[in-house]
């Protein structure tokens, strides 16, 4: 009989805790995730509930006779990073602190083997192999024998909800097109011999999907949609997701630094597969070391931009905030000094703002009511520093205006405005500092793109105007606000000691 190290239960549990979802939750999604890095087109889930079974077969390309000792390892879960999305076979491995045995059988080619495990106390965790052999082709079958036959594991209800809310994407036709390279022959999932179907909203528009560009790069990175619903949704159903290779992420808006004008009627997703470089070893989130976060950040600010104008489309954009007052440019400018004065030390907060670039030449558009239908109505102020070829001159004005705050017009295929199209140069200003009022937030302030938010709904704002230390107040919110992107290791509190530091050295 063979077994595994000690301290087994030790390293499970800490496994377990490395997890924001419940622990049959966490298994659910792990032994899709693992089949799915085993190029598995077909994942079967059935529940016994009178056995207190449930099983698991993929047709994906199985394990051959070294990684099948591996799997049965327990200790080598915290020390090795798993491929794709999946993380080492930790799915069965978990299921062990729920199971009285878990039996697995696996075919790769000519390796066709089986075994029946079990976490037999703290420090044991014995395993050996069996004569089982039921599959006819490559893959893995494995069969869970619950303790407890009240366990939401049996019910094919909740496993139909998690892999509908972890794995959306991959039951959604919207995504088809990016996930023909990853998963080329499609993913079916069944439960209980019935297939799994997306479960569909009732949106108040029909559904439009968009494309997420980095910069001016044409080819797509990845690609999403905005539904408004036509009921109050559920609050794992709002908000906007984000996922990698068909596995969700993380949901809500928090995560984006955006809302909606009616948050709790609005969904979304966004796939973006090269993000599964950004995941954690446990790939529940994204990792916080400087190198991955500035990825993150810079795939962060492209999907802003895409779901910003898809709010719009669907009327709810959020509420225009207040146009940056000219005391707070200044500001702005100084913000950018700091960062480039701590850049050594905080490296990560590079990617969080462009750098200060030469005025450059844009087509921009001059509203005129006698003219044709050029432009469109978009989100988004822009400085303009002159113009050219159109009669206009100025210096510092806003390019072409639209009807309302914090908005312009910019050429389209698709008009709704008249006016006039000429060539100007934009100033990019880097980082800009600027004021909303958001009580339900309840914070200082936030970031979305290039802007620092200060919230003049919080009660702390209120008390520096009536004392007068609004300036003050404004630098320690925007420290405030920048400490939540440094890395992990790293102090927040020492993040915006040397930020003040170095305000306070700022000429």
């Amino acid at each position: 009989m063979r077994q595994t190290r000690v301290d087994l239960l030790h390293l499970l549990e800490d496994l377990r805790d490395g997890y924001s979802t419940p622990l049959e939750e966490t298994i659910i999604i792990e032994l899709v995730a693992n089949a799915l890095d085993a190029r598995a087109s077909k994942i079967s889930f059935k529940t016994n509930k009178t056995k207190a079974i449930i099983e698991v077969v993929d047709n994906g390309v199985g394990m051959d006779s070294e990684e099948f000792e591996s799997y049965h390892d327990i200790a080598a879960t915290t020390k090795i990073r798993g491929k794709g999305i999946g993380f080492a076979g930790v799915g069965i491995k978990l299921a062990l602190l729920v199971a009285e045995k878990v039996i697995t059988e696996t075919r790769k080619k000519s390796f066709h083997s089986s075994s029946e495990w079990s976490l037999e106390d703290r420090y044991h965790a014995p395993w050996d192999y069996l004569n089982l052999k039921t599959l006819s082709q490559d893959g893995t079958r494995v069969i869970i024998c619950l303790k407890d036959k009240s366990s939401s594991l049996l019910s094919s209800k909740f496993i139909e909800k998690v892999i509908q809310e972890r794995y959306r994407p991959l039951l959604d036709d919207n995504f088809y097109k990016i996930f023909r390279s990853i998963y080329p022959e499609g993913i079916e999932f069944k439960v209980n011999r019935k297939k799994l179907r997306l479960r569909k909203f009732s949106p108040v528009l029909p559904p439009h999907r968009f494309f997420v560009f980095l910069g001016r790069k044409r080819k797509a990175v990845g690609i999403g949609y905005v539904l408004k619903s036509s009921r109050k949704l559920s609050e794992e159903e709002r908000g906007i997701g984000i996922s990698t290779y068909g596995k969700v992420i993380k949901r809500g808006w928090d995560w984006l630094m955006l809302n909606a004008k009616n948050p709790d009627e609005v969904t979304g997703l966004v796939e973006v597969p090269e993000l599964a470089e950004c995941l954690t070893t446990n790939k529940s989130d994204f990792r916080k070391d400087s190198a991955h976060l500035k990825k993150y950040y810079k795939y962060r600010k492209a999907i802003q931009r895409a779901v910003l104008k898809e709010l719009e489309r669907i009327g709810e954009a959020p509420v225009p905030q207040e146009k940056v007052e000219r005391g707070l440019r200044r500001l702005g400018r100084e913000i950018q000094q700091i960062i480039q004065n701590l850049a050594y030390n905080f490296p990560e907060l590079d990617e969080l703002f462009p750098k200060t670039r030469r005025e450059k030449k844009v087509q921009g558009v001059i509203p005129d009511t006698d003219a044709q239908l050029v432009a469109r109505e978009t989100l988004g102020v822009e400085s303009m520093t002159g113009t050219m070829g159109s009669g206009g001159t100025g210096e510092g004005i806003e390019a072409a205006p639209g009807d309302t705050p914090e908005m312009r017009l910019e050429v389209s295929e698709s008009p709704e405005k008249r006016g006039r199209v000429h060539t100007g140069r934009i100033r990019r200003s880097g980082i800009q500092v600027a004021f909303d009022e958001d009580p339900q937030k309840g914070v200082l302030g936030w970031l979305i793109g290039d802007t620092i938010y200060i919230n003049r709904a919080h009660p702390a704002y209120a008390k520096a105007k009536e004392r007068g230390v609004e300036t003050y107040h404004y630098l320690f919110t925007i420290a405030w606000v920048l400490s939540q992107y440094i890395e992990d290791k790293k102090s927040p509190l020492e993040f915006i000691n040397q930020f003040l530091v170095a305000w306070g050295s700022v000429r």
